[in-house]
């Protein structure tokens, strides 16, 4: 198991004891009766296969990888299947003896018949991908992680989940050892092998766990989708880095005329990277009006974080500083710097993707984090297909508004979007008193702004600031009360919703999302919290949604030459051949459609994914 993989996750990760207290893994696994054997002949898997075969619980999985010749050097190399390969094959399933597995001495195909048992890792889609480009197809494979999120949320390194679980003290001092050397020692199987026993004990005491609390449909929509969250980190998506540095110099050069901008307006004793410095100036010069309304910190000062900013971005002495901060932001997080993401092996950036990372179970993305990249036409339109292929880009329609029609039961919602109208027109012509035919442009921004603000509690105050700030709508906090009263008054059961399970959230405390994943807010630091009651439900319900639909996409796909490239929330993005493009983009809509019948048999799906063939991310979305 490479446990670098999960401390570069955003893990919720404690000291489990300190090294000194943790115990040598050949004395963990004595403790516990177990002897380990190391398979170095063939005619010795054999034996292991017949036993493992006869397993009926779960069979503890784990692997051992080492970098290539080529890479060496790369202190993260045995973490990307094109930069390494698997060294050891451990498994567990019950009794005394853990197997551990020498690939350098034993084909991998002779494990073929196992691929079609239960099995179980921990961080699995790790094992999984690392197999996948070794040509092993595991069927059957659980995760002890996403066990532990299901349970309690956050995902958690293998030692902490077992000091927890099974009180053990496992130390990781041997993670970084040379798994290439032709003879490997005792203490280096021993490790090896004791990962794969904690997985098949956690397996089963997390599972005994999940069956009380009715958390295991929560643990399998993540576990059904982790064989396509494997495919796409090993796929990756391909990045024209040549337009990339013309285009990061462009950045370049608007990033220095706002850097000097910003200057000719503080002044050169002002550091614009300088929160207190920023505050101060901004407290001198600000009007009182603006002044009053400005959130500031315990002691007084101004806040000047790049949300609070923003709040403010149609006033001349803040707009400013908001574009030197975003052009700055753009070009540290997406400059001449990406470019380090796109591996030398493939040409393609394979960033990681992390299944339950959000408290409402959404994905994130990291190494790097594309569900953030810049939505500049000119940046996504570096994402291409290579020369014979395209990309189909398909997205859930408003499926948070979707999701919180279903779970409220709002009949002017659902009615809406049963009749396939447009639910922002229908805001737009409750809040300008008009038809909805005769709605604006400049109407139905508005309303955009107050449907998605407004589904997560926002006041009159934080509406008017997210308008301008994510729609470029300035409208007044009086403005922006009456269009709450004519959002509310046209979706009564929503408003409904909101109040009750607010209450609820507030007297459990904790909420549930459509599927049963839990959120209590006593696990926070923070306690209760009114948006994120309203706001866990709803997108956790269309996180749910996205996982069922990706469980479904490798048998959607089978004799299309289409694989899935990037992933982000409510978005699917696939590279497929010229040939099999309109049949990919029928199949993924289907997909997606049957994703959210899975969660929710009784939506309606007509008009529910947009689907478009294109050259690059730009030109499909």
């Amino acid at each position: 198991m490479a446990v670098d993989e999960e401390h570069q996750m955003n893990l919720a990760f404690v000291d489990t004891g300190g090294e000194e207290r943790a115990m040598a893994a050949a004395d963990l696994l004595a403790s516990e009766g177990i002897h380990v054997h190391h398979i170095t002949r063939t005619r010795d898997a054999q034996p292991m296969i017949e036993k493992l075969l006869q397993m009926r619980s779960p069979i503890g999985l784990d692997i051992e990888t080492t970098p290539l010749p080529a890479h060496v050097g790369r202190s993260d190399a045995g973490l990307d299947p094109h930069l390494s390969r698997i060294r050891l094959v451990q498994f567990y399933g019950g009794g005394e003896t853990a197997y551990v597995v020498d690939l350098d001495r034993i084909d991998l195909d002779i494990l073929a018949p196992l691929w079609t048992q239960s099995m179980v890792a921990h961080n699995a889609v790790f094992e999984l991908k690392h197999l996948l480009k070794a040509g092993a197809v595991p069927k059957r494979l659980g995760c002890t992680m996403l066990q532990a999120n299901a349970l309690q949320g956050g995902l958690r390194a293998l030692a902490e989940v077992a000091s927890g679980r099974l009180g053990w003290k496992m130390s990781n001092g041997l993670e970084t050892s040379d798994w290439s050397a032709p003879e490997l020692s005792p203490e280096q199987l021993a490790y090896a092998a004791l990962d794969a026993v904690a997985a098949h004990r956690l397996a089963a005491a997390q599972h005994e766990e999940l069956t009380a609390r009715d958390l295991l449909r929560t643990y399998r929509l993540m576990r059904d989708a982790q064989c396509a969250v494997a495919r796409l980190e090993l796929n990756g998506i391909y990045f024209d880095v040549n337009s990339h540095a013309a285009l990061a110099e462009e950045w370049r050069t608007v990033a220095g005329k706002n850097a000097d901008e910003l200057a000719r307006m503080m002044g050169p004793e002002v550091n614009p990277t300088s929160g207190q410095q920023v505050g101060g100036w901004l407290e001198t010069n600000l009007d009182p009006d603006t002044l009053a309304g400005w959130p500031r910190t315990r002691t007084g000062q101004l806040r000047t974080s790049g949300r609070v900013i923003a709040r403010h971005a149609d006033h001349p002495l803040v707009g400013p500083l908001l574009a030197h901060r975003e052009a700055a932001t753009r070009l540290a997080s997406f400059g001449p710097s990406f470019v380090a993401h796109v591996s030398p092996a493939t040409g393609r950036i394979h960033a990681s993707f992390s299944l339950g990372a959000a408290a409402s179970g959404r994905m994130a993305s990291y190494k790097p984090n594309l569900q953030n990249a810049p939505r500049d036409d000119a940046f996504r339109a570096l994402f291409v297909a290579p020369r014979g292929r395209r990309l189909v880009v398909a997205d859930y329609t408003q499926i948070e508004l979707r999701v919180a029609a279903l779970v409220s039961d709002d009949r002017a919602m659902l009615d809406a979007y049963a009749r396939g109208a447009d639910l922002h027109r229908l805001t737009a012509s409750a809040i300008a008193g008009t038809s909805p035919e005769a709605v604006t442009s400049e109407q139905r921004r508005l309303a955009k702004a107050v449907n998605f603000g407004l589904l997560y509690g926002q006041g009159a105050r934080g509406l008017a600031a997210y308008a301008r700030s994510s729609y470029g709508v300035s409208m007044s906090e009086a403005q922006a009360g009456s269009a709450r009263n004519a959002f509310f008054s046209t979706y009564p059961e929503l408003a409904a919703w909101q109040r009750q399970t607010a209450q609820r959230a507030g007297d459990e405390p904790l909420v549930r999302t459509p599927a049963g994943r839990i959120f209590d807010f006593r696990r926070t630091s923070h306690g209760y919290s009114y948006t994120e009651a309203l706001n866990i439900p709803i997108q956790g319900g269309a996180a749910e949604v996205l996982m069922a639909a990706l469980s479904l996409l490798d048998e959607k796909l089978a004799g299309l030459d289409a694989k899935l490239v990037n992933v982000i929330h409510d978005e699917l993005v696939l590279e497929v051949a010229v040939a099999d493009a309109e049949r990919c983009r029928a199949a993924v809509t289907e997909t997606m459609s049957a994703g959210m019948r899975a969660i929710f048999p009784e939506a309606t799906i007509d008009g529910l994914v947009e689907a478009h063939v294109g050259r690059s991310w730009a030109e499909a979305k």
